[in-house]
């Protein structure tokens, strides 16, 4: 396949948009209680349990002599009993408090006095993953439901949406005017292609079945019949043969569609879970995720990457409720399940009858599908995430409202025990957790066990990454051929944190590997960015994987494509440094680059400026086109503005400068001036003629004329005066003949 600039270009800005996971900073904890005697351990495990009765309404008068508790049927002791605490699932060289009496939660809302204000806080992430527009309409209602209209409450929220990966809508936040505006922010996935290939599928295996009969009723008849009416039904059965293979084929590419579907859709799922665990790990109080998704395909090969989150979230006693947002499903998954079994069984008996299959695979592969259908089944992936992290799953009802309420009694009335465990080494295995409680007739949810390592693991974010990020840590960089990459900050009031990530490589500077034999060529890509903050930690990983292959004979034209890499990230101010890396796995090298990015701090007056971006080129877009959001920071009136990463300008090529920034806030007085510089003397001013704001915000392009300037490095300088203040971001550019 021929693969042309343009094409290529558009195609990784348009379609590998995704959002980026940042780590949400922490916020200053509350003063803590008078010191309590401590005991050292070298481990110490953390289980979070609920306790409720027959009728479901939770238990809160137990005492710890209630409690057994056994890890791989081993009975521990157990060293603390507290209502909430602070820490993680599992800690490394830690201490906990040895109360002398057990506490008891009262019924009421009230507060016990022998537990300190600040060790009842709570935090909860809401992960919307992917959701259509109905099942996000009744889950953002019962967000409503739940959430107070004003004022603050004891916990702290976070909303979170898959774009894929992960995007940060509102950080934690005691405020819920926030996080209800946050959660009416999340916008619905694009009409799932699923039902309509579900619908296509019956058609394709209801017409089969027709044909087939009419097969076999031709064939009844057909030895009585001579002359025309022989040659006619001939033809007839021609053309029913023809048309079955071209059912048949159709009905398996959209089975290997669905099955690559399923593949991406429960990683994407796996990354953004864990990526939400580790913004939870670190927070007091008890942590809990509640979890909207459509479904959580759980084929074997994503089955270990959901065990990584699942460990993850034990290790750091994160609890999960999943919600199906499908609420009362048209077709239920058991539909789906039995017409798979009854076109298994079909084929099974064609196959038998006349000893021709047409599904261009062994028999097998049809029950494995069947069992593939049970495996995406919301019992076997939501289910499993739910239950084995002490949660549940709300299921087949559009009553959500009710899983809220009981949350929200989780998160009020629960119990912490705290054991050091008998075997303390860290092998790897994973260790069964069972807690029981000494009373009839109540329901005990507590996480089922955890993985005994000193650190979790997270899902394999696929394996080009690995080798990638051991190039990166290297000293030197590598420096294999040309990569430009730069981040820009869009501190729009709604994402004060917007940042625009991009990286650009020509693809003339991978290696092509022709096949003489398959008359094919092919060559793979990574990029992978890492951002750190000032003081060397991790705060974003983003990546992608480009694989491009063809036909042997349009290689020269695959060498003159393009690849931009973009990706929106949530940052909080400060200083960051992004690290991005190509990496040739055919020639096994790469090649990394460091910028500076910085984020700033909301001011108090509501205005903010963006980063000064330099425009490379410029390309309409039609309204509408799949993946391109109108609200984006780089879609402009229409047009899509693809910035220049540092490479020189030409005056050859072109004679004037496009640059770009954005304005927000009240701007109605602002006067903006564009200032060119050189070796920081100032060349020329002139005043620019700001458009008017849309929804708070002005987007201004200008451009500024090259042609009479010599060969060299400038500065272009935009400053803003307010009637508060002045703002003013700078880019250099390299002017070349």
């Amino acid at each position: 396949m021929a693969i042309r600039k343009r094409r290529v270009a558009l195609a990784a800005c348009l379609i590998c948009v995704a959002t980026g996971m940042r780590e949400v900073a922490s916020q200053t904890a509350a003063q803590r209680p008078a010191r309590q005697p401590y005991a050292s351990a070298t481990t110490a495990v953390l289980v979070d349990v609920v306790v409720r009765d027959r009728r479901g309404r939770p238990v809160t008068d137990l005492a710890a002599e209630d409690f057994a508790i056994a890890e791989d049927g081993v009975a521990q002791k157990v060293d603390s009993f507290t209502r909430v605490t602070r820490g993680g699932g599992i800690g490394v060289g830690v201490a906990w408090k040895r109360p002398t009496t057990a506490t008891v939660t009262p019924p009421s809302a009230g507060r016990d006095p022998d537990v300190a204000a600040p060790d009842e806080e709570s935090t909860l992430a809401l992960v919307f993953d992917h959701l259509s527009a109905e099942s996000l309409r009744l889950a953002q209602k019962a967000t409503r439901v739940y959430l107070p209209t004003s004022g603050e409450w004891q916990g702290k929220v976070g909303v979170f949406a898959t774009d894929p990966g992960i995007r940060v809508v509102q950080p934690y936040t005691t405020d819920p005017t926030l996080v209800r505006l946050a959660v009416e922010r999340v916008l619905p996935a694009a009409t799932a292609a699923a039902d309509q290939n579900s619908e296509r599928t019956d058609q394709l295996i209801a017409r089969r079945a027709e044909l087939r009969g009419q097969g076999q009723s031709a064939g009844t008849v057909s030895g009585g019949v001579t002359g025309p009416a022989l040659g006619r039904a001939a033809a007839q059965a021609g053309e029913r043969q023809t048309e079955l293979r071209l059912l048949q084929t159709e009905l398996n590419l959209m089975r290997s569609f669905d099955h690559v579907d399923r593949e991406h859709g429960g990683y994407d799922a796996a990354l953004a879970l864990f990526a939400v665990v580790q913004t939870l790990a670190e927070q007091p109080g008890r942590k809990a995720i509640v979890f909207f998704s459509e479904g959580l395909p759980v084929t074997p090969a994503l089955s270990a990457r959901l065990d990584l989150v699942i460990d993850a979230a034990n290790r750091a006693n994160v609890t999960t409720y999943t919600i199906d947002a499908n609420g009362l499903r048209a077709k239920s998954t058991l539909t789906n399940m039995r017409k798979e079994m009854e076109a298994f069984a079909d084929e099974r008996r064609f196959q038998n009858d006349t000893g021709v299959t047409r599904t261009e695979g062994p028999i097998t592969m049809a029950f494995e599908r069947v069992e593939d259908t049970l495996r995406i089944d919301s019992r076997t992936g939501l289910a499993r995430l739910a239950e084995d992290t002490g949660g549940f799953l709300v299921e087949q009802s559009n009553d959500l409202s009710s899983a809220f309420r009981r949350i929200d009694e989780d998160n009020r009335f629960h119990y912490l025990l705290t054991y050091s465990p008998k075997n303390a080494a860290f092998d790897g295995k994973f260790r069964e957790i069972r807690v029981k409680v000494r009373r009839a007739g109540v329901q005990v949810f507590a996480r089922k066990g955890y993985r005994a390592t000193a650190a979790p693991r997270a899902p394999d974010a696929g394996g080009y990454e690995a080798r990638a990020l051991e190039l990166l840590d290297r000293t030197p960089f590598p420096n294999a051929f040309t990569v430009h990459a730069a981040g820009f900050s869009f501190p729009d009031p709604v994402r004060p944190g917007l940042t625009a990530v991009l990286a650009h490589l020509r693809t003339d500077a991978l290696r092509f590997v022709v096949d003489p034999l398959e008359s094919t060529y092919s060559a793979e890509a990574a990029i992978v960015v890492r951002i750190r903050d000032g003081q060397r930690r991790d705060v974003q990983k983003l990546s992608q994987q480009y694989v491009l292959a063809g036909a042997a004979k349009d290689v020269d034209a695959a060498r003159n494509g393009e690849i931009l890499f973009y990706r929106d990230a949530d940052l909080a101010p400060g200083v960051y440094t992004v690290e991005t890396i190509v990496f040739d796995a055919a020639a096994n090298h790469a090649s990394a680059r460091l910028a500076t990015l910085t984020v700033p701090a909301p001011e108090r007056s509501g205005q903010a400026m963006s980063s000064l971006v330099l425009v490379k080129r410029v390309e309409a877009i039609k309204v509408g086109t799949p993946g391109v959001d109108a609200s984006g920071p780089l879609y402009v009136g229409g047009k899509l503005l693809y910035p220049n990463l540092g490479e020189p300008f030409r005056k050859s090529d072109t004679r004037e400068l496009p640059f770009y920034f954005a304005l927000y806030g009240d701007t109605r007085e602002a006067k903006a001036y564009a200032q060119l510089l050189r070796n920081g003397q100032a060349l020329a001013e002139a005043g620019l003629d700001l458009p008017p704001a849309a929804a708070s915000r002005v987007q201004h392009v200008g451009r500024l004329p090259i042609d009479a300037l010599a060969s060299g490095t400038y500065e272009l300088r935009i400053r803003v005066v307010l009637p508060g203040g002045e703002l003013s971001r700078s880019a250099f550019f390299t002017l070349q003949e």
